[in-house]
């Protein structure tokens, strides 16, 4: 089955297609997902979703502490996301010194979106965030527009999606997020309307040192041909438990052997059962004394009442406080979740400011009661808002919003 790559805007909508041929990239063009399945009958394919789907962030751990975490990861990205971290699924990126790029996407995004792929007949070997289609040079940031959307990458693990009317705003959260790093130069898609061409070259003009240019090679094409194997790279999110098993053929002689082995294993269990028994109790009684020694130092917190979820409560709450002050202010996932409430709200965004990892924003609602209805959005997506003036301008009320990353 020839490979089959697939850029989609959603898990059933319309996608854009290439195909792997024997000469080269096949461009299908862009459609349905169903046809596009039945033109491509049981072809095995790699899967671009969009980037505003998932989270893109650095943890303060480096190669070997990320070892010692082993597949506990959706805890160091919890904070950044307003959700549980059970519901997260976390894959590591190649750890760069004391950091480690990490991608996360809500579980069950990710499940029913397989579901759906599946049940049109294809088969996903990869699925990664539509930011790789962009080529990676290590000296430059990428912008290329997507529809209203602004995708930019800033590394080989880092980058953000916003609306096109954003660029000053995700270009400064960018840079603040570089920190003392040498000033970039920017590569702007030559197929970028000409009005985002132009608010690029303004904010460069602002910036010492930073260059911008039209480039023609930021096609995903390019980006396709640049990684020989999509299934192995980091940013797949088919890793863990949602990584593709291989399905073997086995002999029958190969068969009554693993029966044999079975009930060998079976004899043995029985044995580790009564020894498991006595770790057990053992481990019981010393968790017990851990959840005790935590209540004595903060008495004020409060643990669950089961024995186990008790013992997970103190962990994840001790994990917390070794990492409190450890990460940054990472501006840009909490400026894609702004923007992902403000998309159809009704307000119109006037200005955004960042300062120290927060953002201030004004918008133009149409009543105070709109205005908290936003807040609320906003708080329920997980951030820390206050609203910090609201005043009467011509029939609208323009409000000031600060806008933490949320606890």
């Amino acid at each position: 089955m020839k490979l089959l790559y697939l850029h989609l805007s959603t898990f059933e909508g319309p996608a854009r297609a290439w195909r792997a041929e024997t000469e080269g990239l096949v461009d299908l063009g862009t459609g349905e997902l169903t046809a596009l399945a039945q033109q491509n009958a049981g072809s095995p394919c790699v899967v671009f979703l969009p980037s505003s789907l998932c989270l893109l962030a650095n943890a303060a751990v480096n190669a070997r502490q990320l070892r010692q975490a082993g597949s506990s990861l959706s805890w160091l990205v919890e904070d950044q996301t307003g959700e549980d971290a059970d519901s997260l699924h976390v894959v590591a990126c190649p750890s760069e010194g004391d950091t480690t790029p990490l991608l996360a996407i809500s579980r069950s995004i990710l499940r029913e979106g397989l579901r759906a792929l599946r049940a049109t007949g294809l088969h996903p070997v990869a699925v990664i965030p539509d930011l790789f289609l962009l080529p990676r040079d290590d000296s430059d940031w990428q912008l290329q527009v997507q529809g209203n959307c602004m995708v930019l990458r800033t590394g080989a693990y880092a980058g953000a999606v916003l609306e096109t009317d954003l660029v000053g705003t995700l270009l400064d959260a960018a840079l603040q997020e570089r920190g003392n790093a040498p000033p970039p130069s920017i590569s702007v898609g030559s197929g970028a309307p000409a009005a985002v061409w132009t608010q690029v070259e303004q904010w460069a003009q602002g910036h010492a040192d930073i260059r911008c240019r039209l480039a023609d090679n930021l096609t995903a094409p390019a980006a396709l041909a640049a990684v020989p194997d999509w299934s192995r790279h980091p940013a797949n999110l088919l890793q863990g438990e949602f990584a593709e098993s291989a399905r073997l053929a086995v002999p029958a002689a190969l068969r009554w052997a693993a029966v044999f082995l079975a009930v060998a294993f079976g004899l043995q269990l029985v044995s580790e059962i009564v020894h498991a028994g006595v770790y057990r109790f053992q481990a019981d009684r010393v968790a017990a004394q851990v959840v005790s020694r935590y209540h004595a130092l903060f008495p004020e917190e409060r643990l669950s009442a089961q024995p186990a979820s008790a013992l997970q409560d103190v962990q994840k709450r001790l994990r917390g406080k070794q990492n409190e002050g450890q990460s940054g202010g990472n501006v840009l996932p909490t400026l894609t979740r702004v923007a992902q409430t403000l998309q159809g709200s009704g307000l119109s965004a006037q200005r955004i400011d960042i300062l120290g990892g927060v953002v201030t924003l004004d918008v133009d609602a149409r009543s105070l009661g709109e205005l908290d209805s936003f807040k609320q959005k906003l708080d329920g997506a997980g951030l820390s808002t206050e609203i910090m003036s609201a005043n009467n301008q011509g029939g609208s009320v323009r409000g000031r919003l600060k806008v933490g990353g949320g606890a």
